[in-house]
């Protein structure tokens, strides 16, 4: 039963990888050169493997972004990955090509410390998980950026769920999820997935969401969560009820077998607490709850008890006395009477870490010391707007993938951007943002253009980790939880808000022991500031996790150092798209002709006259008189060539009878300038 694919029960199409779901773990040590070689069998797709959290410093054509640093692998065809495995901590693989992650391609890659002992470890990996394949519900989705379509899997503005701040959760409909594989739908008995724990011990999960759109508050029944670690990143330990995980992340927390030995319920809940009665204008919103819960749950056995029947627990009571901590919200507060608090990313701390012989803190990478201690003018600050002002897009521009990857050269791969036009209208291009080389760059990622900032956002950059050194949040009602109004300290500087700045200069910023990370939520009405050294040069793709709004055009490239980009590798594949003019298919086939395929040439262009135009047929009758010219002096020159080589071999002859029969070696590098 271990090695059937349940999922939750319904049946479905799923891409494995090894015949698994989810693929398999690979766990590597820090330092390791790491050696994937991927196959794609797939029937009629091609794919590519992004390696999500690793930096690929040096190989960021091995970052695995189709069309960006690599073709796709096509059908049947092997690419080989090689890289090195840095940094250490919790990480993951997925495609990186449209939608297949969510059809099931994805799975844990753990790196371990070096020079660390190894501890054990669960991976425990998220997913929402939908009845239709991915490929159709993206040809029906109206926001696609190619063509809309129907919206059939898609909920009207009065369905859609909303989170108690007021805020839609999303406009596609949960159907179940998945921890690590396997759920429930409705009130079937598919299998769940089983953790165990010894009383009195621990044991460490590695929560990662690999699903595509809602975010999850996860928990276990009468457990706290110590939150050690995010996106690899070690953090100052955070004793919790809960943490909510949007896609692209990843916590590690340690669960303390220290309640009565039994089963326990682990839950996954979205956001969701209602829906809306009124749904416009945005900042007066009337959320109704309602009872709908929308979850995944999975199984703590602690050892000894026997796993024959479903837990029967509840979640703890938060009250005054001893409220739930709840980690990474996206929102400023929870209302006041449900004695659940909030801590922000912001408010997390990098640990405290160990002291070098001179006396001063080991710092874990010079990068992110250089960003955090940094002079105003080795600053580049660059402002991003991830509201909807003309969909999904970053600055007004929707996302149009180049069709090789940038390392080609090729400027017709791309769609360059009207700068005056994407200001002030918005423009649909292929986005690309230069960074210079060894600065601090800073990030500032706001999201507070009313009416159009009204979901979160989860935003991860390709080859770096951040550090998170700010974060606004709107105004909102500690009674009721809802938004009030957006934050104001972005001040927009146009009619989009696509070109922005500080209304009074920035926030305070945390420089001295911010957290790291490699995918931030960027929350609705408000910014997030992030920091990062500009120390690895490559095509770096930044984008929001949520694959509905990626591929909708919520993307650029951070191009950064251009001019220091390492060359691929000796082979790498190439691809991008093929035309020819009228003059080169001609001279293709006059050169098929001068090969002996002269009937078969003709034959195609008698095909062109039949079905061309009366302007085609003379033009082509022109070029056959050309043909039949060209043809006529290359026989005429192939007859003097032959003469004149006749003449020669009759006289080497004579001079061969006069010399030793070993001179004909002489003839050996006339057959090695023939195969050159």
């Amino acid at each position: 039963m271990e090695e059937v694919i349940t999922t939750d029960g319904v049946p479905r199409n799923v891409i494995t990888v090894n015949d698994m779901f989810p693929g398999p773990t690979i766990e590597v040590v820090e330092g390791a050169q790491v050696v994937v070689k991927v196959t794609n069998k797939l029937l009629t797709e091609a794919t590519s493997i992004h390696w999500h959290g690793l930096h690929m410093r040096g190989t960021p054509h091995m970052d695995g972004v189709a069309y960006v640093t690599q073709c796709p692998i096509m059908p049947r065809e092997s690419f080989v990955y090689r890289f090195r495995a840095e940094p250490a901590g919790t990480h993951f693989y997925h495609s990186h090509l449209f939608t297949q992650r969510e059809d099931g391609l994805f799975g844990a890659f753990i790196v371990h410390k070096a020079k660390h002992p190894i501890m054990p470890s669960v991976p425990v990996i998220l997913h929402d998980w939908y009845h239709i394949d991915a490929t159709p519900y993206w040809i029906s989705n109206m926001f696609r950026i190619e063509y809309g379509g129907d919206g059939e899997y898609m909920l009207g503005a009065y369905e859609r769920p909303f989170s108690q701040d007021g805020i839609k959760v999303s406009s596609r409909v949960f159907t179940s999820a998945l921890i690590n594989g396997r759920g429930r739908f409705g009130k079937n008995r598919a299998p769940l997935s089983t953790f165990i724990v010894a009383s009195g011990g621990h044991v460490s999960f590695r929560i990662i969401h690999v699903g595509p759109d809602y975010p999850f508050r996860f928990s276990v029944d009468q457990h706290e969560l110590t939150v050690t670690a995010s996106d690899g990143y070690d953090m100052a330990p955070r004793s919790v009820q809960s943490v909510i995980i949007y896609p692209g992340e990843s916590y590690d927390v340690q669960i303390t077998g220290a309640v009565q030995p039994d089963l326990y319920w682990i839950r996954a809940q979205t956001l969701r607490t209602g829906h809306c009665s009124k749904c416009y204008p945005y900042d007066e919103v009337i959320v109704v709850p309602d009872d709908i819960t929308e979850e995944v749950r999975a199984i703590l056995q602690y050892q000894g008890v026997t796993p024959d029947r479903d837990p029967t627990t509840a979640k703890r009571n938060c009250s005054i006395e001893n409220p739930c901590y709840v980690f990474n919200c996206p929102f400023a507060g929870y209302p006041k009477h449900l004695n659940t608090i909030c801590i922000n990313v912001n408010e997390a701390e990098a640990p405290n870490l160990p002291l070098e012989e001179d006396g001063q803190s080991k710092v874990i990478d010079n990068d992110h010391e250089n960003s955090s201690n940094a002079e105003a003018s080795d600053v580049t600050e660059i402002f991003l707007n991830f509201n909807f002002i003309i969909g999904s897009s970053i600055n007004g521009r929707r996302f149009i993938g180049p069709t090789s990857p940038l390392h080609q050269n090729s400027t017709a791969a791309t769609v360059s951007c009207d700068v005056e036009e994407c200001l002030r209208s918005g423009c649909r291009c292929t986005h690309i943002i230069d960074i210079p080389y060894d600065k601090t760059i800073q990030l500032v990622m706001y999201n507070t253009f009313a009416p159009t900032s009204q979901t979160h956002h989860a935003v991860h950059i390709h080859g770096h980790a951040f550090q998170v050194v700010a974060m606004g949040y709107p105004t909102y009602n500690k009674t009721t939880g809802r938004y009030m109004q957006p934050n104001t300290d972005v001040k927009c500087k146009n009619d989009l808000c696509t070109d922005a700045a500080w209304r009074d200069g920035p926030p305070l910023l945390n420089l001295i022991n911010p957290p790291l990370k490699d995918t931030v939520m960027v929350p609705a009405n408000g910014y997030t500031v992030v920091r990062f050294r500009s120390d690895n040069p490559g095509p770096w793709f930044l984008h929001c996790h949520n694959d509905q709004h990626m591929n909708e055009g919520m993307a650029l490239i951070l191009q950064e150092a251009a001019d220091r980009h390492p060359s691929p590798p000796k082979g790498f594949p190439r691809c991008g798209d093929f035309t020819w003019s009228s003059e080169e298919y001609q001279l293709s086939l006059e050169g098929n002709s001068r090969s002996g395929n002269s009937p078969r040439s003709q034959a195609v262009i008698c095909v062109c006259v039949f079905t061309g135009s009366q302007q085609d047929v003379q033009t082509t009758a022109l070029d056959i008189n050309v043909l039949i010219l060209s043809t006529v002096g290359g026989f005429l020159a192939m007859a003097i060539i032959l003469a004149v080589a006749v003449y020669w071999i009759i006289k080497k002859r004579e001079k061969a009878a006069s010399v030793p029969l070993t001179v004909i070696a002489e003839s050996v590098p006339l057959k090695r300038n023939r195969q050159i």
